[in-house]
């Protein structure tokens, strides 16, 4: 059994693997399966590794036949702030077997990595697959204890690396009872739907886990493998600068029928951007079809986003496809003739004068004065947030500057000195 910690990724990245989606998502008809399990083994999972241990033949007769006889099974154990890969890929079922009887719970801190586990499989992974994740807890990365805005942001992150790597987590939660299970709920949601994977949540005592699992194969991974297939986005990318929009075809080749509406959502952008879908007639016959408008939000910072499109309905298995996002953001800048350096002046003492700056740069910009030497931050001029300003009444020399700030950065302008005559 290898053990490793962060800064020896590079070990399991070399022997972690997914399960590759062929084609249609229905069972019998998946295609080749290599198939990775990632499971907890920390103290509270007992039932779990159990379960496991006992319907591995169960496990290993779905994925037999939703692949045809083309499969591979890999199992990779979380242990007490570890990652170990017990097994790599092997089409021997027996190899498979005997790698789960070496699931072991262990004690100690109770720390689960699974986001790093995420981002082991995607830097392990450069095509198109699913991993199934088993776990009851927060991510903990190596540290042994989960920090809000910390680990929850990487599972998300990894999460979105994930889909850009076409590779699809499906989380199995298993309530056994720590907290806050909310977030524990969310995070795990969030890693499946950006991923484009499924969230499933078994029974506490895990007696219904191997269905789970079952269902999942059946599925040929969880719902992104048919997702790619029925729910069709064009195009796939788009360029925006702030405050821009852009529009995409959404396609859906199962239609709703009678009082049936299928709800079609996005995620993956920062909270100020935003996505809407509008009615669109069919280009195609028999098909459902949305317009999917992005607007960037004026402080969305430039970068690459993966938009996760999904659409749901009761009597369909969730469907998703990926939009990619590029954000190209340019940071303020101040041309010589524009700056404030060329505005040194002079006025009769007591009386005020008019101050002006002329930035370029994605909009909107925003501004604020302040009174000294540029770069000094101490004595901003409350309410001087436009591209002008008016001083107060000069009696002494007296330095002013703004600083100017998008979405993608700020520029300080020159100071500009008022003097009295």
């Amino acid at each position: 059994m290898a053990t490793l910690r962060a800064r020896a990724l590079g070990v399991v990245a070399a022997v972690l693997f997914g399960v590759v989606l062929a084609a249609p998502a229905h069972a019998q008809q998946c295609g080749p399966m290599d198939v990775t399990f990632i499971i907890d083994e920390t103290g509270s999972m007992t039932d779990v590794i159990k379960q496991v241990q006992t319907q591995v033949q169960k496990i290993a007769d779905a994925v037999q036949v939703a692949s045809g006889g083309d499969f591979q099974f890999a199992l990779v154990g979380m242990p007490d702030n570890n990652i170990d890969v017990i097994e790599n890929f092997s089409p021997d079922r027996n190899a498979f077997n005997t790698a789960t009887t070496k699931l072991v719970v262990a004690g100690g801190c109770g720390g689960v990595p699974y986001d790093e586990a995420i981002n082991t499989v995607v830097n392990a992974l450069p095509a198109r697959k699913v991993v199934i994740l088993i776990t009851d807890t927060l991510p903990q990365a190596f540290t042994c204890q989960y920090v809000q805005g910390v680990h929850d942001v990487a599972a998300h992150n990894f999460a979105a690396q994930a889909a850009a790597a076409g590779i699809h987590v499906t989380v199995v939660y298993v309530p056994t009872g720590n907290q806050p299970e909310s977030e524990i709920i969310r995070i795990m949601q969030d890693v499946a739907s950006t991923s484009g994977g499924l969230f499933k949540q078994a029974k506490a005592d895990a007696s219904d886990l191997s269905d789970i699992i079952v269902d999942i194969v059946n599925q040929c991974g969880g719902a992104a493998g048919a997702g790619s297939q029925n729910l069709i986005v064009d195009p796939t990318e788009v360029f925006l600068s702030n405050v821009e929009s852009a529009d995409v075809n959404v396609t859906l080749f199962l239609p709703a029928t009678g009082a049936q509406a299928t709800t079609y959502t996005a995620s993956g952008l920062p909270a100020d951007s935003s996505v809407q879908f509008l009615p669109r007639t069919p280009d195609v016959q028999g098909t459902e079809a949305r317009t999917m408008r992005i607007t960037i939000g004026p402080d969305t910072p430039a970068g690459t986003y993966v938009v996760t499109v999904k659409a749901s309905r009761d009597d369909i298995a969730d469907q998703f496809n990926y939009v990619l996002v590029f954000v190209d953001c340019q940071p303020p800048f101040i041309l010589g003739i524009n700056d404030l350096g060329t505005q040194t002046q002079s006025v009769v003492s007591g009386q005020k004068a008019n101050l002006k700056v002329v930035p370029g740069g994605n909009g909107p910009l925003k501004y604020q004065w302040y009174q000294g030497h540029s770069g000094s931050t101490a004595f901003p001029i409350a309410g001087a947030t436009s591209n002008s300003l008016v001083t107060p009444a000069i009696a002494t020399a007296t330095e002013f500057w703004v600083r100017v700030t998008n979405a993608c950065g700020s520029r300080d302008s020159a100071t500009a000195t008022v003097s009295p005559r």
